[in-house]
């Protein structure tokens, strides 16, 4: 997930869940099945498979990237898994063309002068292998600008031949005087809304120009690009984009099209180490390095999949209640917190409805997508593929804010969801779900849903070290999980399924004219 955190987003209050005295189960119009509750929490709180599946997703699959051997795995175990579990309608469903698929094998590196140290890097997706292990000089490109870069590249391109190129100032990151709390506050979660100025909307010439000029930087690092490969440059370094040695990236997307060639490789290293060979360099004190970079690409199939499968409904069961995340990751870590996560808190919730041996009145569907983390791919071709249910589809529930416990939702800018939400998650206040919000929040795939008009949420979760230490990263492992909070955010993923399941009415949509663009 592209990460936009709670001070981020676009906030408003929700109110303060309606209190009722004890064993009374119609809170003001929304009628709460208090059972299925208890039931619920009882399958969730004392029976969870959560540790055995997060070992399973994380330990033993590994990372997931998008066309990657791994995604493949993780596509078919979750299938296997709803087949074990009894739920109906499995399949591994195409929902369009990615591209390459690609996979890590190994990397090693180090520094030689001017004294010998490892290099903390590792491989950018979609980049490709060097013939071996090579050795070459380190040449700082130090223009500012695309254009004033390809014209330094242009005049040293002789020097370049062989050469391991930096072609990015260095990252800074300042001492983290303020570290951002672990769990939400009251106050946060409670209080005022944060003042914002409205934010300019641009006219159509505005946005045009825009366009034009990203189009215009991009076309103008592409071209840098060609210069370095002409010139034969055996790799290329960037920095990380988070700090304290933490190796943070993504992937090259070129490099996804099987029409062109493999990139060159392209490492992302440490902040700190990419900073000290870039000061080395341009202080005049040489830099030799020397790495090897093994990556696999694979054409054989260029398609890419979701994950999905159904509890059946009963009077109701042609309308859809659809909970989802991304089952995909970066290869950078085993995706433990984005989004094994969200995907396992998904999943779990699943397996605690079966197991209630109920029928819901409208069918409960899960999607475990692919492609999210290049532009919320997965969901948005199922979104194309099927406009027949978009109508049927009652709402849509999304978990990718990392592995903090659920502290309630937004409403996505759709006030009249706002009581029945507030209902629905009041049986769990006493797990800390406390708010729900008003605004919207973005970057995940509930945003494919709200696009075309489909009531569609995203969970508000305690953010942990999500936007600090895991998004993106090599640290983001099964360690970071907390299986505790994620046992939590399955209960209230369930519950909330189930309740709006079983509503006489679908949820109220907005106005398309309010859909998030």
């Amino acid at each position: 997930m592209r990460h936009t955190g709670l001070k981020r987003a676009a906030l408003a209050v929700g109110l303060i869940f309606v209190s009722v005295s004890a064993g009374v189960s119609q809170v003001a119009g929304e009628l709460v099945d208090m059972d299925a509750v208890a039931a619920i929490r009882a399958e969730g709180l004392e029976n969870s498979h959560m540790q055995q599946l997060a070992h399973h997703l994380t330990d033993v699959i590994g990372p997931r990237l998008t066309g990657s051997p791994g995604m493949r795995e993780a596509n078919d175990w979750t299938a296997s898994m709803f087949s074990e579990w009894g739920l109906a309608n499995v399949t591994v469903e195409p929902w369009g063309e990615f591209g390459r698929g690609w996979r890590e094998v190994s990397f090693a590196g180090r520094m030689i002068e001017p004294y010998p140290q490892p290099l903390n890097a590792r491989a950018m997706a979609w980049t490709g292998s060097t013939d071996g292990m090579v050795r070459g000089p380190a040449i700082v490109l130090t223009a500012d600008g695309a254009e004033a870069l390809l014209a330094e590249a242009e005049a040293k391109k002789s020097q370049l031949s062989g050469a391991i190129v930096l072609a990015a100032a260095p990252t800074v990151s300042e001492p983290d005087f303020e570290p951002d709390d672990l769990r939400s506050s009251l106050e946060d979660l409670l209080g005022e809304p944060e003042e914002r100025p409205d934010r300019p909307q641009m006219t159509p010439e505005e946005r045009e120009k825009r366009i034009a000029e990203w189009r215009a930087r991009r076309e103008a690092m592409q071209a840098v690009s060609a210069v370095l490969d002409e010139a034969g440059i055996a790799a290329r370094l960037v920095p990380s984009s988070r700090a304290y040695q933490l190796v943070r990236g993504g992937g090259n997307s070129a490099g996804r099209d099987a029409a062109n060639p493999e990139p060159t490789p392209t490492l992302v290293v440490s902040q700190e180490h990419y900073a000290q060979i870039h000061r080395l360099v341009s202080g005049g004190t040489p830099v030799e390095l020397e790495v090897q970079v093994e990556n696999e690409f694979f054409s054989d199939d260029l398609n890419s999949y979701n994950t999905l499968a159904d509890i059946p409904g009963g009077d109701l069961a042609d309308q859809l209640v659809m909970i989802g995340g991304h089952l995909d990751s970066w290869h950078y870590g085993t995706g433990g917190t984005d989004n094994a996560a969200g995907s396992l808190v998904m999943m779990e919730a699943m397996r605690i409805l079966k197991s209630l041996g109920q029928t819901p009145r409208r069918t409960i569907r899960i999607a475990l997508w692919s492609g999210e983390e290049q532009g919320l791919l997965g969901s948005r071709g199922w979104v194309e593929d099927h406009p027949e249910l978009h109508d049927r589809i009652s709402a849509y529930l999304n978990v990718d804010n990392g592995t903090g416990r659920i502290r309630g939702i937004w409403d996505q800018s759709n006030e009249k969801a706002i009581p029945i939400f507030e209902q629905t998650l009041w049986p769990f206040r006493d797990l800390g779900v406390v708010a729900v919000k008003h605004g919207n929040t973005g970057g995940t795939d509930h945003l494919a849903f709200d696009a075309v008009g489909i009531p569609g949420f995203n969970f508000i979760q305690d953010p942990i070290e999500y936007g600090t230490l895991t998004h993106h990263t090599a640290a983001d492992t099964y360690e970071r999980m907390l299986l505790d909070d994620l046992r939590q955010a399955a209960v209230v993923v369930a519950a909330t399924a189930w309740h709006l399941a079983n509503r006489d009415e679908m949820v109220p949509r907005k106005e398309m004219r309010e859909a998030a663009e």
